[in-house]
């Protein structure tokens, strides 16, 4: 038992400041998956986001979890905006072939600017939601909206559930 003890860590989240719970999560939570979800705007721009904070939880129904971040001021980022706005997105795995876009693809761009463009990612039309499906990746859940969960000012964690035919 004492051995145990002594190997033992325990994490006081009062005490780090949002930096530090930030570098604690993800060099605790390994290996993390990467996603790049694209998401369509109301007037059809495609917009296309990495996410660290992101995993499958459930398999019937299959559902999709995201943690967006969101403008300090509470105003949407641009895939938070699509997706409450048309209800849909698509999580695409990125693996190591993919890593160079999914950087480009991270720039803080404007709304205006297709990211999936300027990282040069081939697409396709979703098959059972509008949001393009980038080819280049080895998988990608087709998602509508399931529910939205606040959990802070400018934080929220948004389901998503694969649909089916």
């Amino acid at each position: 038992m004492d051995h145990l003890a002594e190997t033992h860590t325990h994490f006081d989240f009062a005490a780090l400041d949002a930096r530090q719970k930030y570098k604690l999560l993800i060099g605790t939570v390994i290996p993390r998956p990467i996603a790049l979800i694209t998401t369509l705007g109301l007037d059809g721009k495609a917009n296309a986001g990495p996410f660290s904070f992101f995993n499958v939880l459930t398999h019937d129904p299959a559902i999709v979890a995201i943690g967006v971040e969101n403008y300090s001021d509470m105003s949407f980022k641009d895939t938070a905006r699509n997706i409450r706005e048309t209800g849909e997105f698509t999580v695409h795995i990125v693996d190591q072939a993919l890593a160079a876009q999914m950087e480009i693809c991270a720039i803080k761009f404007g709304p205006d600017v297709d990211e999936l463009a300027e990282a040069g990612l081939a697409t396709a039309p979703g098959q059972m939601v509008r949001s393009p499906r980038i080819l280049a990746a080895p998988a990608a859940l087709e998602c509508r909206r399931y529910m939205t969960l606040e959990v802070g000012k400018a934080r929220e964690i948004i389901l998503g559930e694969a649909p089916t035919p």
